[in-house]
This record gives C-alpha cells, sequence and structure tokens, in this order.
C-alpha cells in the first residue's frame, strides 16, 4: 500500500462539515431508513452516500446533493429532502450528537474543496478500518466499515463482547471531544489501561494533526489501533 499524505485542511472545513452532519442527520440517513430500516452512509468520491436501497441512492459529491446519479446544488435542507422525495426528518434532532436542524430554508454553507476533503478523510479512514477489520479472527465478529449520521463518525465493531474484549474503532472528522479530524479507539469495557487517556472519552485517539506529522499517516494510524487492539484483546 503506498503512502497517503493528508494536506492541510481547507479553512472552510468545519463550518462544511457541520452543514453536512445536518443534511446526512435530516435528508440523506432518513431517505434511506424510510425505505430499509438501514441510517448507515459510505464514503464515496468526493463525500460520502447511502448504501444503495431499491436500487437507489443518495449522497454528497463537493457542493451537491447526487440522487440516484444526478446531480443538485444542496440549497437547504427543504430543497434537499424534496430531491430525495421526503421530508426533513426533524424528529432526530433529540437523538444523542445530532446536531440542531436550524432554519429548514437556509441554504446550508457547504464548500465543494471542503466537502470533498471530508470525503477523502472517510476514504482515509475506511482504508484504515478495513486494515484492522482483516485482522479479525473467529468470534471477533467484525463489522463492516460505516458512517454513523449521529455522530458523522466512520466505525467499525470488533473483539469477543462475552469476554469484555471488544470495541470501537473510527474515525471522526471532528466533534465536541476534538475539533480537528482524529482517529479512536473505545473499549466497551471502558477505560481498561493508561493508553486509553482521552480526556473526552473512555478511550484513545490520535488527531490529524499528529498523524499527518508522521512519514507515513496511514501506517501510523494502522499502528495506533492495532495497538488499541491488541490491549483490548488481552484485556481479562
Amino acid at each position: 500500500m503506498s503512502t497517503i499524505a493528508l494536506p492541510p485542511l481547507p479553512a472552510d472545513f468545519a463550518s462544511t462539515r457541520d452543514a453536512l452532519h445536518r443534511l446526512a442527520v435530516y435528508v440523506i440517513a432518513p431517505a434511506q431508513r424510510l425505505a430499509n430500516g438501514e441510517i448507515i452512509l459510505r464514503a464515496t468520491p468526493g463525500g460520502f452516500s447511502t448504501f444503495a436501497f431499491d436500487g437507489r441512492t443518495v449522497g454528497v459529491d463537493g457542493a451537491d446533493l447526487v440522487v440516484d446519479g444526478a446531480r443538485h446544488p444542496i440549497g437547504s435542507l427543504n430543497a434537499a429532502a424534496r430531491l430525495a422525495g421526503i421530508t426533513p426528518d426533524v424528529a432526530q434532532q433529540e437523538q444523542f450528537d445530532v446536531p440542531q436542524h436550524g432554519d429548514l430554508d437556509a441554504p446550508l454553507a457547504v464548500d465543494a474543496e471542503a466537502a470533498r476533503a471530508l470525503g477523502a478523510w472517510y476514504a482515509f479512514a475506511t482504508d484504515v478500518l478495513d486494515a484492522v477489520r482483516a485482522t479479525a479472527g473467529a468470534g471477533e465478529d467484525a463489522t463492516i466499515v460505516r458512517i454513523w449520521p449521529e455522530h458523522f463518525d466512520a466505525a467499525i465493531d470488533l473483539g469477543d463482547g462475552a469476554a469484555g474484549r471488544r470495541a470501537t474503532y473510527g474515525a471522526s472528522p471532528g466533534d465536541h471531544h476534538h475539533a480537528e479530524p482524529y482517529i479512536y479507539a473505545s473499549p466497551w469495557a471502558g477505560r481498561i489501561g493508561p493508553f486509553f487517556d482521552d480526556p473526552g472519552f473512555k478511550g484513545a485517539a490520535r488527531t490529524r494533526t499528529q498523524l499527518a506529522a508522521s512519514a507515513d499517516p496511514r501506517a501510523a494510524a494502522v499502528e495506533f489501533l492495532t495497538e488499541a487492539r491488541a490491549l483490548v484483546r488481552a484485556h481479562a
């Protein structure tokens, strides 16, 4: 696997991430859930999208909403929902870690370059998490890489839950724990040792800045999650 660089993020990354988080929660994930009950998303070129449902997909590529292959300016939550064939699911506002929906008719502030940087982060995360997932043994029940709309992170669950050795391994684009993107490991058993020392949650994290300082950010990310996984597997 070749080295994957992590270039500086665009100036509008945080505001675009937050706008797209709202779009994911209130429009894109609900479009899929209403059809098949699923809310999970995936990394796609230029952004993210639903998995295929009833022969359809809804996602983001840069500053465009892509519905069944047709591209449209994202516009507001109401405008995007009309294109997806639903109304915004404002009830999602009551879920944990979900941003406020705000004015449903106000244009979402989405910068195309920043949206593609978000998509690149999810692609990086998916590659790293798939490398960790490939090491799963019998009985560890590794999930696929999924982007969860509520937290807006890409993650897998892996390990023997009955033995207290299961954890979530993931990558966030930034949240109330860390302003910038970061990768993390969160044991289901809690803070099981000094390695898991993040002050905001019961796990361990490495920021995008820390990874970017490495000669090989991908290798650094895989190494970090592999170390976390070894500690989780050794937990008695």
